[in-house]
């Protein structure tokens, strides 16, 4: 290629990048507030609940208002956030009333009672926008699939308040060992874009301060190290939980109906048997503990796990990566002292080990890492991340991502290949 060439070359880049800022912002302010107005339903809903604890009751009627929602519009309610990885893959349209019922079914859980994040349905819902946006902007497939990606990490970042990690998730997340470049710039613009939009409307942004994180050196690292292959177990019992449950379940109780009223009234049974709804909705006190003042009691992140594990597996709504983040929290807080690490400490690494155990995303959780806690202890969150990433296999929290290469070898597996199945 001839000097003028690669100067059109250039040239043509700049032009097709400014034209991808543009729509990326206009996705930005649309993510920006609807994600906001999720952020809220969802913290007033769980507020409401803690208020009014006998709420819970209803919480059958609600998971048959969710089943009937999916039912009339048509939508498979098991497919959860792999509706979006398939649509960026097959280069499909992502339906509107996904996001519709993604919103509403992620409120009513938590309103009610069920044990659930809120990443799964803020995939579904940015995909959802931003594949809308898509047909006024007579995108081609392919720049749709990447718009998609765009809507998915603008929702994220309003949730979490973390634009890098989202970014990175967004292009990490669908295939695993392959990360699509091409969408840098255009969901980083998006990501930062929503992130204003959400500091605009004074959203709450998820940060910690660390203490005693320290110094760096080769036995406070080999401490990392060691404990971070105690989350990739625990990520790999969170993600082969809900999925064996879900498996079991649906085999024993077909009638999806039938379905979500027994996990409805084992969600009851189980709180009543505790005491408290420690353990229900979103489990923000449980994360504040371990991370604040570095406690939790050892069976805080089983009961979590199996709250969780219930909930999505008889037919609620709302993602495990939020429960991912609270599991692995709990976990370190209350493990992590018998590594030699500072409780507190030991639950921001079990955060992340645990959550990149479960998406596969290591280059996300590193930032996530960074974002939450700060950038002193990065080297021991991209540690823990590795060893998390390689530790726990081919388990995954969504049935529908793809692991391209191998993550012991630089080698291509076949992407109709998931992670149950062993290393060849």
């Amino acid at each position: 290629m001839t000097d003028n060439k690669k100067w059109l070359v250039c040239i043509h880049y700049i032009t097709v990048s400014l034209r991808w800022c543009l729509f990326s912002i206009a996705t930005g302010l649309l993510c920006g507030l609807v994600g906001t107005g999720l952020s809220y339903m969802i913290v007033g809903a769980n507020a409401l609940r803690s208020e009014h604890n006998n709420i819970i009751w209803f919480l059958p009627i609600a998971g048959l208002l969710i089943v009937k929602i999916y039912h009339m519009l048509d939508i498979p309610e098991d497919k959860g956030p792999d509706l979006i990885f398939d649509s960026i893959r097959e280069q499909n349209h992502i339906p509107l009333q996904v996001t519709i019922t993604s919103a509403v079914s992620t409120v009513i859980t938590h309103l009610f009672g069920g044990s659930a994040g809120r990443v799964g349905a803020a995939l579904q819902i940015g995909g959802g926008l931003s594949s809308g946006m898509s047909k006024h902007f007579k995108l081609n497939p392919k720049d749709r699939s990447l718009f998609i990606m765009c809507g998915m990490c603008g929702l994220v970042t309003v949730l979490f308040g973390t634009p890098l990690a989202a970014t990175f998730l967004a292009m990490e997340v669908i295939s695993v060992g392959v990360i699509y470049y091409a969408a840098l710039l255009p969901c980083l613009v998006t990501s930062i874009t929503a992130f204003f939009v959400a500091q605009f409307f004074d959203l709450t942004q998820m940060q910690y301060i660390l203490e005693n994180i320290p110094k760096i050196s080769a036995i406070p690292l080999l401490k990392v190290g060691l404990f971070a292959t105690a989350c990739a177990i625990v990520s790999i019992l969170f993600c082969s939980s809900i999925k064996e449950l879900n498996v079991v379940i649906k085999n024993k109780i077909p009638n999806p109906y039938i379905r979500v009223v027994i996990g409805a009234f084992a969600i009851i049974g189980l709180t009543l048997l505790i005491g408290e709804q420690t353990y229900n909705g979103s489990g923000n006190d449980l994360l504040n503990h371990a991370l604040v003042e570095g406690s939790a009691k050892p069976w805080d992140f089983a009961l979590k796990l199996l709250f969780t594990a219930i909930t999505l597996s008889c037919g609620f709504k709302g993602g495990g990566v939020f429960p991912a983040f609270i599991v692995g929290g709990t976990f370190g807080a209350c493990f992590g002292p018998y590594f030699g690490l500072n409780p507190q400490f030991a639950a921001a690494i079990g955060l992340i080990s645990v959550f990149c155990g479960a998406v596969n995303c290591p280059i996300a959780s590193i930032l996530l890492g960074a974002e939450i806690f700060g950038g002193a202890g990065v080297i021991y969150f991209a540690i823990a991340s590795a060893i998390s990433f390689v530790f726990s296999g081919y388990f995954t929290l969504f049935p529908g991502q793809d692991f391209i290469y191998s993550k012991l070898r630089i080698e291509y597996r076949s992407s109709n290949l998931r992670r149950r199945e062993p290393e060849e």
